[in-house]
């Protein structure tokens, strides 16, 4: 359509492009027809009226062209008088346009066009059937055509009265019209009678030609098609398993036809549908035997009318029917294994077994019973009477193996006995097996052949489930070495067994675990800190649970970077231990774990690290150095006292008087800031671990306390000691506090923490007593105030006479610390 429209748009502009001068006026093309035969010769004219056109010249050249391809000359023939001709020998286009135009100074002149049509005559009408419908009364008729003849064709069907030859009577017919591109139609029931006889035939023509069809010699009521039967009741032969009863209703407008009827059927789980053959009579029930027992089918029922005159009707609706149960038979396949075996008690068994087929069970729910007998002769004590494909139990002694059947309804199957004598000298093993995945939900397994080996059992379950839980099971006969595992769930690890079944032996089983599937993990292990120095640093991680690992963990690998530097290390997956080492001391380190199967890895949470300065050694050292430095200081006087009553003579040895040292110069505890010097460049951290520095911390003004005091002046008499209420360099804490700790401030020029103190882990109980001379728990460091920890830093110029004091002076080396 869109090409004629294109081919006539181009011809309007080219008569507009040739002056006004027309193909009327000035030349005309001659055909015999616009519409000739695929492939057959076509010829053609173009002639120039000159009477109209005077202009032209005597000899006028003539171009033909065929749609927009011009024609060579040497395929058209110029005439005398301005006329030329053109032959075509097969004319294989179906549709085209012919142009004709005359060669002018000023180019081409169109002279006139025609187009040309091509197909073939109709063919005959075959298939020609009527059918007769007893619902609405309407006769209708269908056919088919022949070859497509590519050209508008019309076909009209015709019915009217015969002769007893099938030849229509002259005088009155009904012609029917089908609707275009239909091949059928419907006569009305007033154009017909049911038992008379009539001719129907087909008349079918084009521009080529026209064919009729056969005639047709229809009876309607012959050609009926009557509508299906109910089936009002489908129900089992009790007393014959394997039949069923089928009771039928007739339509309601062929109920008075005799009718006969044809079964269909098929499992309820299958497509396929079996015929049986028609019943010859006819009757609303009807009975069919040859099925399997204990099966569900489905049934359906058509109609013909007798002696199969007309057409079948359609299949009614489906019925369904459980057929009757008979006693079981065949034999159930078996395997077994120990759960729990004792020396002086029953072992646990797990008896399985593979349901029978249905065919063999003869029934849906059938029922498995598990006995055990110590004496052959006397009847089995039932353990299990269950549906269930396993039975777990107790053996008792002197009890060799047991018994198992299956019952229903109607009976039970022949008694098998399995024996467990066959594993308690194992069979040889197959040397080798290989699992590797199939497809997602499926793992294939392979082992190499065992001599002697009847067969083969493969068990797999995943390796997260309990051993006692249920598992899979299958067997493969003798020759075979290759087995698919179905139902297999992608990303989980399974464990598959194999084992070789011998005459009288089972064979020891071989493992491997598998995945069909393997995937990066759900997330990777998280770090925990065991231990650090100031060099190294000690992890450990719990593995990832074997459900969420999604794959073989191939590696972990472990990395740690400063400001600077990155490190990493790579470590076998069965580590959950490394550590980390060369740290440098007061670092701050981010440290990361990465898990990785074969599909990828991921990463876990980032851990910070902190180094210290001094090794758990150096600072247990330092912590017993300040203790005893504090001991002894403290326990000066009493070393006084002691020593002028005799005591010390008989107990210690010679020391320093304590009263010439420089101590006598310290003074009290003052309420200025004590100035200590902190400057260093770049801390990221101050480390809080077993040594803090207190630095720019405001003093506490210790409470007035009653302390005793002791003149140690003169060694005759016993020591003068009073109570006096003014503050001295020695201050009691009565709480628990850690010895060897000591607060910094605020590092460049952060506010410190409002707390003015640190609570110790240590239970060391501290001095409240007034008492001069300390007993060997107190230390007179510390001072109770409101349950506060408080420590105080006295000042002194003369630090020099005190080197465990003096070496707790900070100082600026090098931008690290030193003591």
């Amino acid at each position: 359509m869109w090409r004629k429209w294109g081919i006539m748009l181009v011809e309007i502009l080219l008569l507009l492009m040739s002056g006004g001068v027309t193909a009327k006026t000035c030349g005309v093309i001659s055909t015999e027809s616009h519409t000739v035969q695929l492939g057959s010769p076509f010829f053609a004219s173009c002639a120039v009226g000159k009477q109209f056109c005077p202009d032209l010249d005597q000899d006028v050249q003539v171009i033909w062209k065929l749609d927009r391809n011009i024609i060579p000359s040497k395929d058209h023939n110029d005439v005398q008088q301005n006329k030329s001709s053109i032959y075509f020998r097969s004319f294989n286009k179906t549709f085209a346009a012919l142009y004709c135009y005359f060669q002018m100074d000023e180019g081409l002149q169109l002279m006139d066009r025609v187009e040309i049509n091509a197909g073939y005559p109709p063919a005959k009408p075959t298939n020609l059937m009527c059918q007769l419908n007893l619902t609405d009364d309407r006769l209708v008729c269908s056919w088919q055509l022949g070859r497509n003849p590519l050209l508008k064709t019309n076909a009209t069907l015709s019915i009217a009265r015969t002769n007893k030859d099938c030849k229509p009577i002259e005088g009155k017919k009904y012609n029917c019209v089908p609707q275009p591109g239909e091949t059928s139609c419907t006569i009305p029931r007033l154009e017909f009678h049911f038992t008379q006889k009539h001719a129907v035939w087909i008349v079918v023509q084009n521009e080529l030609g026209s064919v009729n069809s056969s005639y047709l010699c229809v009876t309607p009521m012959n050609y009926v098609k009557l509508d299906p039967p109910v089936i009002k009741e489908a129900a089992p032969v009790i007393s014959l398993p394997g039949c069923v009863r089928i009771q039928t209703k007739k339509s309601e407008p062929g109920s008075y036809i005799e009718q006969w009827y044809q079964l269909r059927y098929r499992k309820a789980d299958e497509n396929q549908w079996i015929e049986v053959q028609p019943t010859t009579k006819d009757s609303d029930e009807l009975e069919y035997c040859n099925l399997s027992p204990a099966t569900r089918y489905r049934f359906q029922v058509r109609c013909i009318r007798r002696f199969l005159e007309g057409y079948w009707s359609e299949w009614g609706s489906d019925a369904s029917v459980l057929t009757a149960e008979s006693a079981p038979i065949g034999k159930m396949k078996t395997w077994w294994r120990i759960l729990k075996a004792t020396g002086d008690g029953p072992t646990q068994i797990q008896l399985l077994w593979k349901a029978l087929k249905k065919e063999e069970a003869n029934s849906e729910n059938p029922w498995y019973v598990v006995g055990i007998s110590l004496d052959p002769y006397q009847s089995a004590n039932v353990v299990c009477n269950t549906t269930s494909l396993n039975c777990t139990f107790h053996l008792p002694h002197g009890a060799t193996g047991a018994f198992l059947w299956v019952y229903n309804t109607a009976g039970h199957s022949p008694v098998m006995e399995i024996d467990f004598r066959d594993r308690k000298i194992p069979g040889m093993p197959v040397s080798w097996i290989h699992v590797f995945p199939n497809t997602d939900n499926s793992l294939a397994v392979e082992w190499k052949l065992q001599a002697m080996a009847k067969s083969y059992v493969l068990e797999w379950r995943k390796s997260t489930q309990h051993l006692e839980s249920d598992f899979n099971w299958k067997t493969e006969p003798d020759g075979s070495s290759f087995s698919i595992l179905q139902d297999i769930e992608p990303f989980q690890q399974y464990t598959v067994w194999v084992y070789p079944i011998y005459e009288n032996q089972v064979g020891s089983p071989v493992l491997i675990n598998a995945y069909s599937r393997q995937g990066i993990p759900e997330f990777a292990p998280k770090l925990t800190l065991i231990r650090v120095t100031k060099s190294s640093a000690q992890l450990s991680w719990e593995p990832i649970p074997l459900e969420r690992r999604h794959g073989f963990i191939t590696n972990y690998t472990i990395f740690w970077a400063d400001n600077d530097r990155t490190f990493s290390a790579t470590l076998n997956s069965s580590l959950t231990r490394f550590e980390i080492r060369n740290l440098q001391p007061l670092g701050m380190y981010t440290v990361l774990i990465s898990c990785a199967t074969a599909e990828g890895s991921v990463n876990g949470s980032v851990l910070m690290i902190y180094t210290t300065l001094l090794d758990e050694i150096e600072i247990h050292v330092l912590i017993m150095v300040l203790c005893v430095a504090s001991v002894m200081i403290v326990t000066g006087s009493l070393f006084l006292c002691l020593a002028k009553q005799g005591v010390k003579k008989k107990f210690w040895p010679v020391v320093p008087d304590p009263a010439n040292s420089s101590m006598g110069k310290w003074s009290p505890v003052s309420h200025e800031v004590p100035k200590m010097s902190l400057n260093i460049r770049e801390i990221n951290q101050m480390i809080t671990s077993d040594l803090t520095i207190l630095e720019g911390w405001a003093v506490k003004k210790p409470p007035a306390t009653d302390v005793t005091k002791c003149n140690p002046v003169s060694f005759e008499h016993k020591p003068e000691c009073s109570k006096d209420n003014t503050e001295g360099p020695y201050i009691n804490v009565a709480d628990t506090v850690q010895y060897a700790k000591v607060i910094t401030g605020g590092y460049l020029g952060q506010s410190p923490t409002s707390t003015s103190h640190l609570r110790s882990n240590s239970t060391q109980p501290l001095l409240s007593d007034i008492s001069p001379s300390p007993q060997t728990y107190e230390n007179m460091w510390f001072h109770s105030n409101n349950q506060e920890d408080s420590i105080f830093l006295i000042k002194d110029k003369n630090l020099s006479n005190f080197p465990l004091l003096q070496a707790l002076k900070i100082q600026e080396d090098r931008e690290v610390f030193s003591f």
